[in-house]
């Protein structure tokens, strides 16, 4: 049976219209101009982080307070093909990956900062393309613009950071995510030793390799250790990893957040991450209500609304969907 693109792009476009609001949107989805719009930097979302916008949201208000000349761009019509290419559909992903390219090129930047660790995955380590511009991704950027940067508040926190070490690049992406959280006044760093057992990234291909049993096992003894050594927060490094570990708060007394949630809030930058409220609370009629203001100003049909709702965010005692991650 063919593999259901539609769906699976539709219920990131979904999620993204229940947890964000149209005004609250400061991304591109939308294909730019062929020409007469540039900029210094391509911010690259990718796709699955629509699925966290508060995420682009912190990291858009960095990008400002920086006061760098940048678009952010994302979303099904910037992706990188990775997802074709998982289904063996090569040739599809290989002009998704170029058409992409051509984007980036109409605003003429001096370089692209990825966001996505798929996208740069399949970039540099699966496609080995050469791009007409320099990129790296958005932990490096970021860690390198440290000195550019002026902390406003105090962050009272014993961090722990849930990173991935398959390779080089994953390596230094958790290199640069641990001097980004050791720059906040106020943070004290907890050094874990990283489980190589998650790979790439956390996501659901991962878990299902290991058994949902084996892997779950895993987060909890990442989180215990964290805990041992006196740790309050998880931090976690990719969307993907919030996304699928904000849930183990049921399961032990540690907050769990995103790295940059947490290096953000020193700056006095802070958003609310609907998804992890949403998935705490185990209770998708509260979700659906909660979340009207976003389903109407974004139009959403309530059946379609309701379904979603329904396989992201379950009752309790029920697993959510594995799209959900």
């Amino acid at each position: 049976m063919a593999y259901d693109y539609g769906r699976h792009f539709g219920e990131i476009t979904l999620t993204h219209d229940l947890l964000s609001r149209p005004e609250e949107r400061t991304w591109r989805l939308a294909a730019p101009p062929r020409e007469g719009e540039r900029h210094q930097i391509v911010l690259y979302l990718g796709c699955n982080v629509l699925r966290t916008s508060h995420m682009i949201r912190t990291v858009t208000a960095i990008f400002d307070r920086l006061g760098l000349d940048y678009v952010a761009v994302g979303g099904p019509t910037y992706c990188c093909g990775i997802v074709h290419h998982g289904q063996g559909d090569t040739d599809a992903a290989a002009g998704m990956n170029r058409r992409t390219v051509e984007l980036f090129e109409r605003f003429e930047p001096d370089e692209v900062v990825m966001w996505c660790p798929s996208c740069i995955y399949f970039y540099d380590e699966v496609q080995q393309r050469q791009l007409p511009f320099p990129r790296r991704h958005a932990t490096e950027f970021l860690a390198d613009k440290l000195s550019e940067l002026t902390f406003t508040h105090q962050v009272d926190a014993r961090v722990a950071l849930h990173s991935h070490v398959q390779n080089e690049a994953r390596r230094r992406e958790g290199q640069a995510a641990r001097r980004l959280l050791e720059a906040v006044p106020g943070i004290t760093f907890v050094p874990i030793e990283p489980e190589p057992r998650f790979g790439r990234i956390c996501n659901a291909a991962g878990q299902a390799e290991l058994g949902l049993p084996a892997w779950n096992g895993l987060v909890l003894d990442e989180i215990d250790r964290a805990r041992a050594g006196g740790a309050d927060t998880f931090a976690t490094i990719y969307h993907g990893c919030q996304r699928m570990l904000c849930a183990f708060e049921l399961e032990r007394p540690i907050t769990i957040e995103h790295y940059l949630s947490v290096f953000a809030r020193g700056l006095g930058i802070e958003f609310e991450d609907r998804f992890k409220t949403y998935r705490l609370w185990e209770d998708p009629d509260r979700v659906r209500e909660e979340s009207t203001p976003c389903q109407q100003a974004n139009h959403m049909d309530p059946a379609r609304a309701q379904a979603l709702i329904t396989d992201i965010f379950p009752p309790r005692g029920l697993a959510a969907s594995p799209s959900a991650s």
